[in-house]
């Protein structure tokens, strides 16, 4: 059985749901010599650029359940599409979730309300920025895909709109034009995906995929969140973290560290 990290804040408990995982090429991280890809990587203690892909669960007291991302369903491969047994692990099913909140719509993080998984959460009410529905809208991505399926249960959020029991939305747009992550009480956040390789990119936030939208926002959201999350001491987690999944930053020269807490 996987362990399940989690975190309570104030009346939400979080838990991290690994959906998959995957190993990055060095071509996903262009701008990086791979000489010091190597070098990061090994520092790490790891010989690649390993990820995985992470959902979370939200339940609050009152018995309100939520979902932030879908995982890859089949989307990904084998290495995907573990979520309804993860839900199971916990004792749920994905009839339980009344809200499916999507950071964005990238197939990792959407690909669960594709295909024959789509059916498992019919009942869910759909939340998304608008600038992502603009982004995909016409495309042959697996987001347009989500958009036509789930057109009558969407409800769009922006900014940093209030989500009810203390859960706002935290705009870090670049990664996609609509990306967002989510402030949870006074010091839980969910950061979607300001980083894809922890190993690569709190030492030098610079470091950046070919994933991203529009490279240079997505490199001043993802300065912006490490600062705030490091400078007020929040408890973090992100859509690819590896290893702990809830965890505290501290400044390391030009960078960041990972503290586990």
């Amino acid at each position: 059985m996987a362990q399940v990290d989690s975190f309570q804040s104030g009346p939400w408990r979080v838990d991290c749901l690994v959906d998959g995982g995957m190993t990055f090429g060095t071509d996903v991280f262009a701008n990086v010599a791979p000489a010091r890809q190597a070098e990061l990587l090994g520092a790490a203690g790891l010989s690649a650029a390993v990820t995985e892909f992470n959902a979370y669960l939200m339940r609050h007291d009152d018995g309100r359940i939520w979902l932030v991302d879908t995982g890859c369903g089949s989307i990904c491969g084998p290495e995907g599409g573990q979520l309804p047994a993860r839900l199971a692990q916990v004792g749920l099913a994905p009839g339980d979730i009344s809200r499916v909140i999507l950071t964005h719509l990238h197939a990792d993080h959407c690909g669960g309300l594709l295909g024959q998984a789509a059916a498992l959460f019919d009942d869910a009410e759909i939340l998304l920025h608008p600038d992502e529905v603009a982004h995909w809208r016409g495309t042959e991505a697996p987001g347009a895909q989500v958009l036509n399926t789930c057109a009558d249960r969407l409800s769009l959020v922006r900014g940093d709109d209030d989500l009810g029991a203390d859960v706002r939305v935290w705009a870090l747009p670049g990664h996609t034009p609509g990306h967002f992550g989510l402030r949870i009480g006074q010091d839980l956040v969910l950061a979607g995906d300001i980083l894809h390789s922890e190993a690569l990119q709190l030492p030098d936030p610079r470091h950046a995929t070919q994933f991203d939208v529009d490279p240079a926002l997505a490199l001043a959201s993802r300065r912006a969140a490490l600062d705030e999350i490091a400078g007020r001491n929040l408890v973090w987690s992100g859509s690819h973290l590896i290893g702990a999944k809830f965890a505290r930053l501290r400044r390391a020269g030009d960078g960041f560290a990972k503290l586990d807490i």
